[in-house]
């Protein structure tokens, strides 16, 4: 599905709000140990059999009970806007300040 420009992506709607799982202030990234090694394995591991290193999707590195309730929010904002035939042309309908 491509990105509406009236809306932030949902990682802009999640980095906006504070994490609840490892409480990670809004605008700052997840402390997330894990995510980040377990990409790092991979990407060692695609070396080796000379494959260049994954695309790290930036939802990833993010809990997962941030994204959901960015995705919520941005949901929200996107039944609160005009339809898409109503909207005008480079005005965003967000919510995020």
């Amino acid at each position: 599905m491509p990105q509406d420009p009236a809306f932030p992506s949902v990682y802009e709607y999640a980095l906006a709000r504070r994490c609840t799982h490892c409480r990670a202030e809004p605008g700052l990234p997840c402390n997330a140990p894990r995510k980040h090694g377990d990409i790092a394995s991979r990407n060692r591991i695609r070396a080796q059999v000379g494959q260049p290193p994954m695309e790290i999707n930036p939802l990833a590195l993010l809990h997962i009970v941030r994204v959901n309730a960015g995705s919520r929010h941005q949901d929200r904002d996107i039944a609160a806007a005009p339809w898409p035939e109503d909207r005008e042309p480079g005005r965003r309908y967000d919510t995020l300040g």
